[in-house]
């Protein structure tokens, strides 16, 4: 080989190396610092966002969480308070006898007797009246009674008992007719005291003696009367101004 290709061979080869070295060395340099002042901020930046992001978010679920409570005890509260209201409201309707009960009590039963057909007698003793009626069931009341129904009619504080013909009109729109069976919730006892008292319903008892009209009642442990279903007429009561 000439000795000046030779030579340019050599430089050649020499500046391949150099070259080489210097790109090896600048790959494995590390980053300057610079670099690594920025990445390390931008993590810094990046984990602080994070950490505010997530205190926001913690924030929000406790104050959803205080609306849940506060929902919840609103609602527990509303639910006692309407608890409350529909017991209130029960037992007003147990009192003007809208609700049908059961209990011991007695049974009354009361029917005609036997026409003497006598021109000369115009009393009509043997004949059930309305009166007779009204008679038992003040004595039921003043006996104790809960509760009280005649022939499946419930009798409340606004029940009236009136003639309707040979019937008997109670709670101003049903009529009656015999035999009537009155049936008294209350102390079983206490019920039948009063009845059997002589001197109570002394001249329904003295018809029944002359005229044979039916008069009986009988005790028992389980007893039921309806609600009371017709209209509560007020004929004087007015609305306060």
């Amino acid at each position: 080989m000439p000795p000046r290709v030779s030579l340019l061979a050599s430089v050649s080869l020499a500046t391949f190396l150099v070259a080489l070295l210097a790109a090896t060395q600048f790959r494995s340099q590390p980053l300057p610092p610079s670099n690594r002042f920025a990445r390390n901020q931008a993590l810094t930046q990046s984990v602080n966002e994070l950490e505010a992001q997530n205190r926001r978010l913690k924030s929000q679920v406790q104050s959803l969480q205080a609306s849940v409570k506060t929902l919840e005890d609103d609602s527990a509260q509303r639910s006692s308070s309407a608890q409350q209201a529909n017991a209130l409201l029960d037992t007003q309707k147990t009192v003007v006898g809208l609700l049908g009960l059961h209990g011991p009590g007695i049974t009354i039963t009361l029917h005609d007797g036997n026409d003497p057909n006598d021109p000369s007698d115009h009393s009509l003793g043997w004949v059930v009246h309305y009166q007779d009626l009204q008679d038992i069931v003040n004595l039921l009341w003043a006996s104790g009674a809960e509760a009280i129904s005649v022939n499946q009619q419930r009798v409340v504080p606004t029940t009236s008992f009136f003639y309707a013909g040979v019937n008997v009109l109670v709670n101003n729109a049903t009529r009656l007719s015999g035999p009537y069976t009155i049936t008294a919730l209350g102390d079983p006892p206490s019920l039948e005291s009063g009845v059997k008292d002589p001197d109570q319903l002394s001249e329904l008892k003295s018809r029944s003696r002359i005229y044979g009209l039916g008069l009986s009642w009988q005790r028992s442990n389980s007893l039921r009367v309806p609600g009371y279903d017709a209209s509560f007429v007020l004929r004087y009561a007015q609305p306060a101004g």
